[in-house]
């Protein structure tokens, strides 16, 4: 018996077979994380290169709450690895082992989904509306559902809201003014519009501006809820995971009536400052107003929401034992096919990822024509538009003086596939030192509604409106709104400034905008007149 077994032990290691041996395995283990993270990377490429190229932007203050947080992160989970360990080594039980990495990846219910439901979404917008931030926020998201497969899940869950803390901070830094920001300034306007309709106060709102019969205030960026949002947010988040609170549907109740409250403060915040300094005539006291009750109402939003979240429970570890155990959330156990058919579906999230960035059409319409009674030269852009529409290179820009019978003036057609690249030609005018008097909805043809605007203390005139083949308005909001189902369609913003002071019903100003509606109608469709004269 003792030869034999010597015998057995004297084997040399080339008589092992090869098929035997630890390197394959090893590799193979390895193999499957891998081909996952490249195939959600893949998925993910353009949200990777956006955050990459926005990340030197990112002011500094926020950069030291991002480096706060991952060493946060890390010191809680050594001070978990420390105070898990026997003072002389080894582990109470397998439960208090400390978080570590398996290759060998565990398919968990709720990683699984966060991982897989954050790839659809993010997808699923890229071909409604792509605002880069929303993209990059579920891309972080999903990439920590990937993680939530190579750790330990108590881990994974308990930290589950830094995900949440990077996700919002990242995306959302200096680029504030574009993607959710612009909507959300034409909305509040909206809003604030509607409540002082319902006070008997008159006033019209135009993509971020509220015009009153004695004034004119400007939405800014401040005040377009986004920054008061994604403070909230933080806190609720940053809260959530000191307190070690459970993220449920209980918690979802709560995040929905902190995001609720936030957006009502703001929208009241707005509409007081509005009417402080235009109905009741102080500028001086609403400028002194605009911070502290911006900090007022998100104070008290997040008490609310701090008393609403000490009725979430906390979070209580599940029983396992170890990163590759089998809890009651894996799902499709023992299943041969499992993990391969989970690389091959994110790997068709990312072919479909690719196929949404593919361009249709590039913004190609006809140079602009109009009748031989118009007289027109082309005049260039002053440096605010030009430095303005630099950043977005596909869109194509008109501007001319006029001269049609007794009407002078300047127009600016402005000719784009996307929302992002339009502003209130408001805007512009008061930018210019030209100040804005009255703006006023008139139905100027029978095919367009326009925005008419008086300047100067009634000096001049001006109209506006955006225009496609299908459709005409003279709402940003319409337009936006046109991005879920007419995407990567033409539109042009139509602007026309008159040296004069005149009126919408003016014959020749109806004429006049029907011969500029027709011909950017003709330029939008390809359809040349080659007998008319071009600019």
């Amino acid at each position: 018996m003792s030869s034999g077994i010597m015998q057995r032990t004297n084997i040399t290691d080339s008589a092992i077979p090869d098929s035997v041996t630890p390197h394959p395995a090893v590799n193979l283990v390895w193999l499957a994380p891998f081909l996952l993270a490249l195939a959600w990377f893949w998925a993910n490429i353009s949200a990777v290169k956006w955050l990459l190229s926005s990340f030197v932007e990112i002011p500094t203050l926020y950069k030291i709450v991002i480096g706060f947080l991952i060493v946060a992160l890390v010191v809680r989970s050594i001070g978990n690895s420390v105070s898990a360990a026997r003072p002389y080594g080894g582990y109470a039980n397998e439960e208090d082992r400390p978080p570590g990495f398996s290759p060998n990846f565990v398919l968990r219910r709720d990683p699984l989904l966060l991982m897989l439901g954050a790839g659809i979404c993010s997808i699923a917008l890229q071909y409604i509306i792509d605002i880069k931030q929303i993209t990059v926020l579920l891309f972080i998201l999903g990439t920590y559902g990937l993680c939530g497969l190579l750790v330990d899940p108590n881990f994974w869950r308990k930290n589950l809201p830094v995900a949440g803390l990077l996700a919002c901070i990242l995306p959302f830094n200096s680029q504030l003014n574009s993607g959710l920001g612009l909507p959300a300034r034409v909305l509040t306007a909206q809003v604030v519009e509607q409540l002082l309709s319902m006070l008997h106060v008159a006033a019209i709102s135009s993509y971020d501006i509220i015009v009153l019969e004695n004034g004119i205030a400007h939405v800014d960026v401040p005040c377009s809820g986004i920054k008061t949002l994604l403070v909230g947010t933080l806190f609720l988040l940053a809260a959530t995971w000191l307190e070690g609170r459970k993220l449920s549907l209980r918690w979802l109740a709560v995040g929905a009536a902190n995001l609720l409250m936030l957006m009502c403060a703001n929208t009241a915040r707005v509409a007081v400052l509005v009417l402080v300094s235009e109905v009741f005539q102080q500028p001086n006291l609403a400028q002194i107003m605009h911070v502290p009750l911006g900090i007022v109402g998100l104070v008290c939003a997040c008490f609310v929401t701090w008393l609403m979240l000490q009725r979430v429970p906390k979070f209580q570890p599940e029983k396992t034992s170890g990163i590759s155990a089998k809890p009651n959330s894996e799902i499709l156990q023992n299943h041969p096919l499992a993990k391969p058919g989970i690389i091959a579906a994110v790997t068709v999230l990312a072919v479909l990822a690719q196929l949404s960035h593919v361009e249709t059409s590039k913004m190609a319409i006809a140079s602009l024509t109009l009748p031989e009674y118009i007289k027109s030269e082309s005049i260039p852009l002053n440096p605010n538009e030009q430095k303005f529409f630099g950043n977005y290179p596909d869109t194509q820009t008109q501007k001319i003086r006029f001269v049609a019978g007794n009407l002078r003036g300047s127009m600016l057609t402005v000719a784009s596939t996307s929302w992002q690249t339009y502003h209130a030609p408001e805007l512009c005018f008061v930018a210019s030192g030209i100040p804005v008097n009255r703006i006023e909805k008139k139905q100027l043809t029978p095919s367009v509604t326009a925005r008419w605007l008086s300047l100067k203390n009634n000096q001049l005139s001006a109209a506006y409106w955006l225009q496609s083949a299908q459709l005409t308005t003279d709402n940003f909001m319409s337009r936006i709104g046109s991005d879920l189902t007419h995407k990567n369609h033409n539109w042009v913003l139509v602007s026309i400034l008159f040296d004069s002071s005149l009126q919408a019903e003016n014959h020749e100003v109806k004429e006049f905008a029907s011969n500029v509606y027709t011909t950017v109608k003709q330029s939008l469709q390809g359809e040349i007149n080659e007998n008319q004269t071009g600019i």
